[in-house]
């Protein structure tokens, strides 16, 4: 099975639920920064605001989501701000924060993180 090449492409690669939580998730990218770019990296999501585009990826502030069975893993330079805020996510050891296909979506609360991880205020 060849691996996706497009956002769209990926997006049907979900199950129903994954495929929910990933036009959520891109929603609130987008209600983060309008003009947030989005493609994939290492056949996952990842998003970055254009202004940064000429920085490497792994230096670039940005968000990637990476898609399993029954969850999302969100890694985002925010997570470690945001982590007390998001208390009902796991965040593992490294601050990768991970939601449940089960669990609602603090939508104000992952604009905001969203928009600190892809506009740092030192950047």
């Amino acid at each position: 099975m060849e691996k996706p090449t497009t956002l769209s492409a990926f997006a049907e690669t979900l199950s129903e639920q994954g495929k929910a939580y990933f036009a959520e998730l891109q929603a609130l990218l987008h209600e983060a920064d309008p003009d947030v770019c989005g493609t994939l990296f290492v056949h996952q999501p990842y998003y970055y605001s254009p202004r940064y585009e000429t920085v490497k990826f792994h230096q670039r502030p940005s968000v990637m989501l990476t898609f399993f069975k029954d969850h999302v893993n969100v890694f985002a330079p925010g997570n470690i701000k945001y982590e007390p805020l998001l208390s009902d996510y796991r965040f593992t050891a490294k601050h990768t924060m991970q939601i449940d296909f089960d669990q609602p979506l603090h939508k104000e609360l992952l604009v905001s993180l969203f928009k600190d991880s892809l506009h740092p205020k030192a950047a």
